[in-house]
């Protein structure tokens, strides 16, 4: 989607919370010093490739997840306080103007806390952009939630099996009816940026460019496990300030007069 905006010449602005330190870098990328400076620099990557600017980074830090959560970092995004997470996108909110904001869904996607953490502060930066002392015309009018159809979901826990990735998750929580769907969008058309895009994350998927055409068996085990979540991309609507011409919209932009 944010490649298909940014090719219409649609301003687009990605806020990322931390720079993922606390993961583990793939052996492919050999001794990594310091993981979220490298992480920043495939994010980057990955936005050219995309088709828009360099991401802003919020400043927190990266809290992990399940038996490895941060839990004594107070920087660590699941510790922070909300307000402040909110504060944080808030500013980014003022300073971009965006029309339209998309976040994680409520379940942050596959349960990462860091995740969860930036849907309840994003929605609650929509909210209070809209406030009379701030908002004017800055308040953006849409927002949006990603997330997956329930097929695609149990397809993508399926193919991932054994991956620690959404083993475990319900499919039936995670995954969300047809009907609940505002935009359900074809991402084959860009499928080979897209790519392009995730292999620049080596360091979390041990996917290199080179390795697209002709994957070794591990690489293309994720390919084919990630393929169901990366041809559709689905939004569910979170709130609007402005009457929705139809149901479903083609996209997020659907409708609106770009400023």
């Amino acid at each position: 989607m944010l490649a298909h905006l940014a090719d219409r010449g649609v301003r687009v602005t990605l806020a990322c919370a931390t720079r993922g330190e606390a993961g583990k870098a793939h052996p492919s990328v050999g001794p990594v010093a310091d993981l979220g400076a490298h992480r920043s620099d495939e994010l980057r990557r990955s936005c050219q490739i995309l088709g828009f600017d360099a991401p802003r980074f919020l400043g927190f830090h990266d809290s992990a997840r399940k038996e490895r959560l941060r839990r004594d970092d107070p920087r660590a995004l699941a510790n922070v306080d909300l307000l402040e997470v909110e504060t944080a996108i808030l500013g980014v909110i003022r300073d971009v103007r965006p029309q339209v904001v998309v976040t994680f869904d409520p379940h942050g996607g596959y349960y990462h806390p860091d995740h969860v953490a930036v849907h309840r502060a994003a929605t609650a930066a929509f909210y209070s952009s809209g406030a009379p002392a701030v908002a004017g015309d800055a308040a953006p009018v849409r927002l949006f939630y990603s997330t997956f159809s329930l097929d695609v979901f149990r397809e993508h826990a399926a193919r991932t099996k054994g991956l620690g990735i959404v083993d475990g998750l319900d499919p039936e929580v995670f995954g969300v009816s047809g009907q609940t769907a505002a935009v359900v969008f074809d991402a084959r058309p860009v499928m080979a940026r897209k790519l392009l895009a995730f292999a620049a994350h080596q360091s979390a998927f041990g996917v290199a460019p080179e390795m697209l055409a002709d994957p070794p068996a591990e690489q293309a085990r994720r390919l084919y496990a990630f393929a169901p979540i990366m041809e559709e991309e689905l939004f569910t609507l979170g709130a609007v300030r402005c009457p929705v011409p139809r149901w479903p919209l083609r996209d997020v932009l659907d409708g609106l007069e770009l400023r």
